[in-house]
């Protein structure tokens, strides 16, 4: 359940390709290239800390949401809707599925030249499981093509 859980709250950070993420979109004051992005989760009811995890990711004005296959969830799905973009803030709403569970998500990231910060809350059904997400990001470099 755990493994599910974990694997499934990682999922926030898979945007696929969809409308809503290739519609025209303004312009976001970050610098574009390889981020890297710590995310911490806090689980109600975890016994112990679930430790920071790190990623790196080319981000660009096309591409603003952080993402991350899970190699063992070959079957995830993630859906992105109601996105959103005021001023260098990105919101938007999402929906990930894998393995008989859904995850719904509202999630936050603002941007401000080289670095970022967002958060996320997190629903796991049909266990109606909250996660809480804190993520934050600096650019450590350019992106190799």
């Amino acid at each position: 359940m755990i493994r599910n859980c974990l694997s499934l709250s990682l999922l926030f950070l898979l945007c696929l390709s969809s409308a809503a993420c290739q519609a025209e979109k303004p312009k976001i004051d970050m610098q574009e290239g390889l981020w890297e992005i710590t995310t911490v989760m806090k689980m109600p009811g975890m016994p112990m800390q679930i430790p920071p995890t790190k990623a790196t990711q080319c981000i660009s004005q096309e591409d603003l949401i952080p993402q991350t296959q899970q190699p063992d969830q070959p079957d995830q799905q993630c859906k992105i809707a109601d996105m959103t973009i005021t001023g260098n803030t990105i919101t938007y709403d999402m929906v990930c599925a894998a393995q008989g569970n859904t995850m719904k998500a509202h999630s936050s990231i603002t941007y401000s030249k080289d670095q970022m910060q967002g958060s996320m809350m997190a629903t796991m059904e049909p266990s109606n499981m909250t996660m809480t997400y804190t993520l934050t990001g600096k650019r450590i470099g350019d992106c190799t093509k």
